[in-house]
């Protein structure tokens, strides 16, 4: 089995993300993506983030019972701090013998990859699919990890969690940005209300 491990702060998961996921699964014939929660995102360290609890259990509901888009907790469950996206892909491998693992990560991370933690080596070990972004030139990034990088068009789908949150904060609607289930969860527990 084939899983792609699309990690983020999710914070709210939207209707982009569960898109770009069963685009990513068809495209790269995946048969499974895992959406994966990070715990501290290293580069959102001075903006305030929902706690990761609260952010699983959106994922969760998002993906609801569906089979092929799936929640991972891993990050969250990670005991080592700072957590590693190279270990924690190496834990999942380890842990699902069985299983083929694909990092699917954004134009933003795409542009930093050469900072990451043993990234070589992880370019060497696992697949990575790049998701191009509307609005992102990848132009500045490192050319070695270019070329290691199955890079993927998407829909240009313009739905950002920030936009999502400053609309809750100012009484909009969020309808149709994210699923009934995250709206009637976010409302009921009065997030991003500040």
């Amino acid at each position: 089995m084939k899983i792609g491990v699309f990690g983020g702060t999710f914070d709210p998961p939207h209707l982009a993300h569960m898109i770009l996921a069963e685009w990513v699964r068809t495209e790269s014939k995946l048969d499974k993506v895992w959406l994966m929660p990070v715990l501290s995102p290293p580069h959102k360290q001075d903006s305030e983030i929902t706690d990761p609890e609260t952010r699983f259990e959106m994922v969760s509901l998002a993906c609801g019972e569906d089979e092929l888009i799936r929640p991972s907790d891993l990050d969250l469950r990670h005991r080592r701090r700072p957590s590693y996206t190279f270990d924690l892909l190496n834990e999942l491998k380890r842990k699902y013998r069985a299983d083929k693992f694909s990092l699917i990560v954004g134009a933003d991370a795409i542009l930093e990859f050469s900072t990451w933690y043993r990234w070589q080596e992880l370019l060497l070990k696992f697949e990575v699919i790049g998701l191009l972004r509307p609005g992102k030139n990848l132009f500045n990034a490192d050319k070695r990890v270019l070329s290691k990088i199955k890079i993927l068009s998407t829909p240009l789908l313009e739905i950002s969690s920030t936009e999502i949150r400053k609309r809750v904060m100012r009484g909009k609607s969020i309808r149709f940005m994210v699923s009934f289930e995250v709206e009637k969860f976010i409302y009921e527990k009065q997030l991003y209300r500040k």
